[in-house]
């Protein structure tokens, strides 16, 4: 599970997809709080936070939780204003970006070192 980012960078950008996560999981919090919602969408949103927070299978969660703000602005399921909009591209570009060097995917899936041999396309004699 590599996501569409091609590294997990640490540091200020690092730190930075960090607050993004967790800006995107608030966002769902404040949106279950405020909503009536079936119970096991309750379930969904604890799950989804949760996956956020700790930026385990981020893309997933991200794309989840940006179909669920989406269809909150036509459905009413959160609350009014530019909220859910703003919610939205948050989520989306936590998909596109990848979690960060601060998240359990960079720990399962990170960079890994890959040894080639020296010239594999040369039959062994």
């Amino acid at each position: 599970m590599h996501g569409f980012t091609s590294s997990f960078p640490a540091g200020g950008p690092g730190a930075g997809l960090l607050l993004l996560r967790l800006a995107v999981a608030t966002r769902l919090l404040l949106d279950s709080l405020g909503g009536t919602l079936p119970p096991w969408w309750w379930l969904l949103l604890a799950l989804l936070m949760l996956l956020l927070g700790l930026g385990l299978l981020t893309p997933l969660a991200a794309a989840v939780c940006a179909v669920y703000q989406a269809l909150s602005l036509f459905n009413n399921w959160a609350s009014a204003g530019p909220a859910p909009a703003v919610a939205v591209f948050g989520a989306l570009a936590l998909l596109l970006l990848g979690p960060g060097a601060y998240a359990l995917d960079a720990k399962l899936f990170g960079r890994r070192r890959l040894l080639l041999p020296k010239d594999p396309f040369t039959p062994d004699s």
